[in-house]
């Protein structure tokens, strides 16, 4: 995946994380994800894969494309 996209798709997953006043923790529970794994999107040090973006949409209860209107 692009480093911009990665970097833009961290930032969003951040943002909305603190606006829904969760942890790294409760959202790696929430969307069944490692915690490892979610610190390594959050900080665009990983790709991430179509099943893993749709986990962490569905925990924030978006649609695909409202979570990545960014």
């Amino acid at each position: 995946m692009d480093k911009d996209l990665l970097a833009k798709l961290a930032i969003r997953i951040k943002e909305l994380r603190k606006l829904h006043h969760y942890t790294q923790d409760d959202l790696s529970h929430l969307a069944k994800i490692g915690r490892s794994t979610l610190g390594n999107i959050e900080t665009a040090q990983n790709d991430i894969t179509f099943s893993k973006l749709k986990r962490i949409a569905d925990a924030f209860n978006l649609s695909l494309s409202e979570f990545l209107n960014f």
